[in-house]
């Protein structure tokens, strides 16, 4: 069990209060980077779906941390009909966890914000390419991982030796499905 500190937890509050997702907003995470090119999921892809709960009063927030999901998450919101909440490079680890533990779901590719999502019971739909969702699948959430539907999956190459885009066969309809039977809970009409 993960135990935030208070004062850590009255900073997060501070921070996405700040970046301006108010309290009792349902919000879903991105988490868009991976130490792996090709764990990844396509931005577009995420531009899709942040519309699409948008529409649902559900908000998209991107995390991560790094210049490279600094530049995905620009790109994702200048995708979007109405920008994310974006906080990237904003929060500390315990901050983020708190901000997990109060999310709807988490969406991102086999990176340890999906893990750590994972471990305290959040929704997941993890989106799996290189790696094996047998072995690496969401902890506890075997039904919410979604591997490529190539038969070069499961590779554990870090670079794709055939220059495939390796998750653009995980198509935003896939996703679309595994987040409502998350969300089924959340009062808000999930068409």
């Amino acid at each position: 069990m993960l135990i935030v500190p208070p004062a850590e937890i009255k900073r997060a509050d501070t921070i996405t209060n700040h970046f301006g997702l108010r309290s009792g907003n349902p919000y879903v995470i991105f988490a868009v980077g991976a130490n792996w090119a090709n764990k990844r999921w396509d931005l577009k892809y995420f531009a899709e779906i942040g519309d699409w709960l948008y529409n649902m009063n559900i908000v998209p927030v991107i995390v991560g941390n790094g210049a490279v999901d600094v530049q995905r998450a620009a790109e994702i919101e200048s995708l979007m009909e109405i920008p994310p909440i974006n906080l990237v490079n904003q929060t500390n680890l315990p901050q983020l966890t708190h901000i997990i533990k109060n999310s709807r779901a988490v969406i991102g590719g086999d990176t340890g914000i999906v893990h750590l999502a994972a471990g305290l019971k959040i929704p997941v739909v993890m989106l799996m390419g290189p790696t094996d969702a047998n072995r690496n699948g969401a902890y506890g959430q075997p039904e919410n991982s979604i591997e490529v539907d190539r038969p070069c999956r499961g590779c554990w190459k870090r670079a794709c030796p055939k220059n495939l885009d390796c998750l653009e066969n995980i198509s935003p309809a896939q996703v679309k499905d595994k987040i409502s039977a998350a969300l089924e809970n959340i009062p808000c009409n999930l068409t």
